[in-house]
């Protein structure tokens, strides 16, 4: 099987056992040459010393054969000259000067050229004179001529008792006079020495490459058996790069290894720990331990596929809790927390081991079954609704018996889009609610449930293209500082373009919920809104936008990041978006510190309550929200000229919210006195009509001219 590109890439380049092995090379050729280098120095010195021990024996009998020429009968002692020369193949030529310098006689080895008679130096004859009778008695230098030549010079002397008294004296310690006869040169060459030594040296080098390579052959095999577990492990760690953790590492004897590889055992199980954890939390609700709505949409999708291929019928339960919104109210988020725990467990009770149950989010559940009857499908309905009606919780002193609405989609060989039965399940929940709750309803394919499911597919189709060709439309209403009078605060608008004209999110949100896009439609919002911020800010310095988002974009693990990537891309202030949120989202908040909210509040953002004041317990959590702004919620706002109970609880709030550090925002302001009545309970922000409509960009409000202007 031939590697993967990662495992290509990371088998190619540097390989430890070249390296070993050029280093090993490197090292053995730099002491060969040294050792080269060494062998003929010392075979110079060698020579050297050899050399001028034979000096020193030639010196000596030179003087004695050569005393004898200064004599008149001088031919046995030429003879003796002769057979001593042809002794030493290293001798060229013997040369004997008188005492003044001038040549007498010259000996060389047959063959070799006669130069012409030349006379010692001055100098030279002073220098050799003053050798007689010291040691050594001669002068040796190194290459007089071309070649490995050498020249051993020296004086001819004799020696004799100085006086005629032999026999008076210590003959020990008598002087002696010594009587310089001539001189001697003699012309020596090694070259033959040098010429033998050479090809001896070629020779050494030639033996120490073959070692050299010899040794690289053995040094890789043995490295690269003992390097073979690194090489296995090099591949494991390619697939783990290339993000496999069912990896297995090889097996060595080496402590070395063996040490590495529990390392990365050790790393790899934490990897493959980690990875089981994030894949659990990308398909399972927190809360609950359910699929949520991702994974559930996965599997219905695969079980549509099934049913229509297999001929096999299966059903989707779509679970409502009744009421559950009080429980929160009444009691907080954690008790209803508890709750939906407890409702996840009586409807693992009611079905069958094969079916998958999911949380779709809020109090929304839905189940899939495989494989199942009609028979079995109102069965298990049945016991779904049984068992919720048997569950009671008690809460501060309250029961609660919990009950729901179970609506039935039905599919099989006839092939329907995963969201038109997600559509028929919701639908006939609805319906089950509209009959008296706490009962169940299979959707029919006839009459007004087919009429309404096909004007969900409607909206959701006209959704989708919305997000792909950029068809929602963002307006933007300006919030008056009512103290100031200064507009730099808006709030924008999302609206749907049509061919009849722009349509509110009141219209297509239901169904944008119910199809699971408002997460979406949430990121398109705040990629245009900071867009706008960045395109108008430069006209209005100061400008800030408020930003409606919904409890699903919470849900998403990506928003604080996919906010600081826009700021960034943008280049615009975190304290220029404030983020609206409802305030049952905000009141979860309050009991638990979610870490996109913390990552958003870290870039500066600031946050905002939407509709504040229709929740039961509002004040109660109040003092804990980790907000900046409060809009109270418009219903208290369109009567309060003449209800004397909203005038209180404007009232009120604006006190609350000024002692927690907040600011307050009143909707709907329509008329002069409704906003001079909120200057006088101390509001921070008006918006409304009076203020200004939506529009396409934000438009300058002149305050003191609305002031005197009703639009109610």
């Amino acid at each position: 099987m031939s590697p993967t590109e990662p495992e290509s890439r990371a088998l190619r380049g540097r390989s430890l056992v070249t390296e070993l092995l050029g280093a090993q090379l490197a090292i053995a050729a730099i002491v060969g040459v040294i050792a080269l280098v060494g062998l003929a120095w010392t075979s110079g010195s060698v020579i050297r010393n050899n050399l001028e021990h034979w000096a020193g024996q030639w010196a000596a009998e030179l003087n004695d054969l050569g005393a004898p020429l200064y004599l008149s009968d001088r031919h046995e002692a030429v003879l003796e000259v002769e057979r001593f020369v042809a002794k030493y193949p290293e001798i060229q030529r013997v040369t004997w000067y008188r005492p003044d310098g001038s040549e007498l006689m010259t000996l060389a080895e047959s063959g070799a050229e006669q130069p012409p008679p030349q006379a010692l130096a001055d100098d030279v004859v002073t220098e050799l004179s003053a050798r007689a009778g010291v040691d050594p008695p001669y002068l040796l230098r190194e290459d007089v001529s071309e070649g490995r030549r050498f020249r051993l010079s020296g004086p001819i002397w004799s020696e004799s008792l100085a006086g005629d008294g032999l026999f008076d004296g210590d003959p020990m310690t008598a002087k002696t006079a010594i009587e310089v006869l001539g001189f001697v040169s003699v012309e020596l060459d090694f070259a033959a020495y040098q010429s033998a030594f050479i090809p001896r040296l070629a020779f050494a080098s030639g033996i120490l490459l073959l070692l050299l390579g010899v040794a690289w052959a053995v040094g890789s095999t043995f490295l690269k058996r003992s390097l073979a577990p690194f090489s296995e492990l090099q591949r494991s760690l390619a697939q783990l790069a290339a993000g496999e953790t069912n990896v297995s590492f090889p097996a060595s004897p080496h402590v070395e290894l063996r040490a590495i590889v529990a390392t990365l055992e050790d790393t790899t199980r934490a990897l493959q720990k980690r990875e089981r954890r994030l894949l659990h939390l990308a398909n399972h609700d927190q809360l609950t331990g359910l699929f949520n709505r991702h994974r559930m949409i996965v599997e219905l999708e695969s079980e549509v596929e099934k049913a229509a291929t297999e001929g096999r019928r299966s059903a989707l339960f779509f679970i409502d809790l009744d009421r559950f919104k009080y429980v929160n109210d009444t009691c907080g988020h954690a008790a209803g927390d508890h709750l939906l725990q407890l409702a996840t467990q009586q409807i693992r009770y009611a079905v069958r081991p094969q079916d998958i149950v999911g949380r779709f989010g809020g109090d929304e559940f839905v189940v899939l079954l495989r494989d199942v009857s009609r028979v079995e499908v109102r069965t298990i309905a049945n016991k779904v609704l049984e068992l919720m009606r048997g569950l009671k919780h008690v809460e501060n002193d309250q029961v609660f018996h919990l009950q729901c609405s179970v609506g039935i989609a039905t599919f099989g060989d006839r092939r329907f889009s995963v969201h038109e039965l997600i559509a028929q399940a919701d639908i006939a929940c609805q319906a089950a609610k509209t009959h008296g709750r706490n009962r169940f309803e299979i959707y029919a394919s006839a009459g007004k449930q087919s009429e309404r499911m096909a004007k969900d597919v409607g909206w959701m189709n006209r959704l989708r293209a919305a997000l792909e060709n950029d068809g929602f439309e963002l307006q933007y209403q300006p919030l008056l500082h009512i103290k100031s009078g200064d507009v730099s605060h808006y709030e924008a608008l999302l609206r749907l373009r049509t061919e009849d004209g722009l349509i509110s999110p009141q219209a297509f949100l239901p169904a944008a919920i119910r199809f699971g896009l408002m997460a979406d439609i949430d990121r398109w919002v705040l990629k245009r809104a900071i867009r706008a911020l960045a395109e108008f800010g430069a006209e209005m310095p100061g400008l800030r936008l408020s930003i409606n988002l919904s409890g699903y974009a919470f849900e998403d693990e990506g928003l604080g990041a996919y906010v600081r990537s826009l700021l960034a891309e943008h280049r615009v202030a975190g304290d220029c978006v404030v983020l609206e949120i409802t305030e049952q989202l905000a009141v979860r908040f309050a009991g638990n510190t979610d870490k996109q909210m913390a990552l958003l509040r870290d870039l500066g953002c600031r946050l905002a309550i939407d509709d504040f004041g229709t929740g039961y317990s509002s004040f109660s959590y109040l003092k804990r929200l980790p907000v900046d702004y409060l809009k109270i919620d418009g219903s208290f706002i369109k009567g309060l000229l003449r209800d004397r109970v909203d005038q209180a609880m404007v009232k009120m709030v604006g006190q609350v919210a000024k002692a927690a550090g907040m600011q307050t925002v009143a909707e709907y302001v329509h008329s002069a006195a409704a906003l001079s009545l909120l200057a006088k309970y101390g509001i921070d922000y008006a918006q409304g009509f009076f203020i200004g409509r939506p529009a396409a960009r934000p438009q300058r409000v002149d305050a003191a001219e609305r002031y005197g202007t009703s639009d109610s």
